[in-house]
């Protein structure tokens, strides 16, 4: 496994140094004052372009990203859909069952009198918020897609857009800086255990190393 992260170090090293960074700041400030920090610093550009950000943490776009493995490598979209699942199974489990009670930044102030920015017809939820499934399944999917890119350059890109999308979380008053900090620690780790466990097991099988391109190459082939 550290093999593989030596490897990939366009992304992980950029992102053991965010957690390095966030792990500090939590220590220093609370969850309130590091949301209400973020929350005072916004602007109409961030508002618009962060509310489709965000969308790189849904299901659907992972979904997307499944499929599109299709037409690379079937032990590809073994080791997503596995990915994919685990996490937002062990997101969902913490969610709902550890920490049912914990209150999202809405319900967290909504008794304070603190003034807040809200972005106008955007839904923000109150309840579960610890941790951050968007957080989850946006590390999961570009952690996931680092180790998979032949070059390994586009690892920065990948941990760019699993940033970018973790922190629409907490822009868009969704969740607390540790909600997306834990969400991107369940799917990092899980993506890397997933690759780093089933890559050279399924390497060895024929027909996983095939697409859906396949059949219709043979055809032009023959």
């Amino acid at each position: 496994m550290i093999n593989l992260i030596r490897r990939n170090l366009s992304f992980f090293l950029p992102y053991l140094l965010l957690l390095l960074i966030g792990g500090i700041l939590q220590l220093v400030f609370s969850q309130a004052e590091l949301f209400l920090y973020a929350n005072a610093n916004y602007h109409a550009g961030a508002d618009f372009f962060f509310q489709y950000c965000t969308h790189l943490g849904d299901g659907l776009f992972y979904g997307a990203v499944v499929l599109l493995l299709l037409f690379v490598r079937y032990q590809y979209v073994l080791i997503a859909v596995l990915s994919f699942a685990v996490s937002s199974l062990v997101a969902q489990l913490l969610k709902r069952l550890l920490f049912a009670d914990v209150l999202r930044p809405k319900a967290f102030f909504e008794k304070s009198g603190q003034v807040l920015h809200w972005i106008e017809g955007l839904e923000i939820h109150t309840h579960n918020s610890f941790p951050s499934g968007h957080a989850t399944t946006a590390f999961s999917v570009f952690c996931l897609l680092s180790l998979l890119s032949v070059n390994k350059k586009w690892g920065f890109c990948w941990f760019c857009l699993a940033t970018l999308a973790a922190y629409s979380r907490v822009y868009l008053g969704q969740h607390f800086p540790g909600d997306i900090y834990a969400g991107s620690v369940i799917g990092t780790a899980t993506s890397l255990f997933f690759y780093g466990w089933l890559h050279p097991i399924l390497s060895d099988r024929q027909i996983l190393q095939g697409n859906l391109l396949n059949p219709f190459r043979q055809r032009k082939l023959s």
